[in-house]
């Protein structure tokens, strides 16, 4: 069996609050997407699945991965509030989006060090041999 790559987890909270939105109840706009990750090969299918056994249920455990968590999270902060869930999870969306994208500039930053330390050995003593010592050599004997 090939590795399927994963669906990006924003896409994932925008699809449950699509469902949401449409009417479903969040166990099972839950199960719903749980059942499609799992059937595309997704190790986040079950985990929902699960959550969504917990919505049901309230007073549970947290979820198992970041998605399962922020997705209860904001399902719990609706329930307690009374605020529409959809906004919640569109809003988790949107941080879960932001963060990524700083991990992925913290990750070109990084990378970045790290070419920058090899150019930085190669070219000095080059840069020394090839530059300075001439110049010295020529002054000394010159």
């Amino acid at each position: 069996m090939t590795e399927r790559a994963a669906v990006p987890g924003p896409l994932v909270l925008d699809l449950i609050a699509a469902l949401v939105q449409g009417g479903a109840p969040p166990p099972v706009a839950l199960r719903m997407v749980g059942e499609a990750l799992h059937a595309a090969g997704d190790a986040r299918g079950p985990s929902l699945l699960m959550a969504a056994a917990r919505v049901s249920r309230p007073g549970s455990d947290v979820g198992t991965d970041r998605l399962t968590m922020v997705v209860e999270a904001a399902l719990g902060l609706a329930a307690r509030s009374g605020l529409p869930p959809t906004a919640l999870i569109r809003r988790s969306a949107a941080e879960e989006r932001r963060r990524q994208a700083a991990a992925q500039i913290r990750a070109v930053r990084r990378l970045e060090v790290l070419l920058v330390i090899p150019a930085g050995l190669c070219l000095l003593p080059a840069f020394v041999l090839l530059g300075i010592v001439p110049v010295v050599l020529d002054l000394l004997l010159g």
